[in-house]
């Protein structure tokens, strides 16, 4: 198996780099999505391998990476900028040993997520969709799996968030989020052909 089929090269690769963290809006952007990816898999495979603090921290530092990244693409949300990022600076140095084992099993314990998500895939709340499909295509990726497909999935329901929000800078209505229905039976067609292009028959079984 390649490093890079190994979902816990691929958590430690994305903590390696979130902690050359710097305040540009570029880095916040980045260090933000490569710390979810770590948390990401962390979580998912903490049934077999578990450090509370590494989640608690990352988790953190994610959720004020979040705040700084709205203010900067959003506009005119109030934040003390300096302060959350100086906030981020002194959580990284917490998590700077937090990279997980060799696992055994991990992309077991990956594709049984995947499957497991699959089978959760509905026409339902906005954030909900959007966060399965995060989770899916960080999870694909990490077990070398194109993430394209997926990526760009998350990355339309992201821009009509933020296009949301840029709204609701500038007016009254309160206008609820909706997504073209179709995506959900796109990802669930891109996620079914990366599970059956597995090495675990047992997740194979579709209705």
């Amino acid at each position: 198996m390649k490093p890079e089929e190994r979902p816990e090269f691929y958590a430690n690769n994305n903590l390696r780099k979130a902690l050359k963290f710097d305040p540009s809006p570029e880095s916040v952007h980045d260090t933000r999505v490569y710390l979810r990816k770590y948390l990401t898999l962390s979580l998912t495979l903490s049934r077999v391998y578990h450090n509370s603090d590494c989640i608690y921290y990352s988790k953190e530092a994610v959720r004020i990476l979040g705040r700084i990244r709205d203010a900067d693409v959003i506009g005119c949300i109030p934040i003390d900028r300096e302060l959350l990022a100086l906030k981020v600076t002194k959580i990284l140095p917490k998590i700077s040993s937090c990279y997980l084992p060799k696992i055994y099993g991990s992309r077991l314990v990956v594709f049984e997520k995947i499957r497991e998500i699959y089978n959760h895939i509905l026409v339902e709340d906005f954030h909900e969709f959007r966060k399965k499909v995060r989770i899916l295509y960080y999870l694909t990726e990490s077990v070398g799996e194109d993430p394209k497909p997926l990526k760009d999935i998350s990355r339309e329901l992201g821009d009509i968030r933020d296009q949301y929000l840029k709204e609701a800078c500038t007016s009254t209505v309160n206008k609820k989020l909706s997504f073209d229905p179709r995506l959900v039976e796109e990802t669930k067609a891109i996620v079914r052909e990366i599970i059956m292009r597995s090495e675990f028959q047992h997740l194979k079984k579709f209705e």
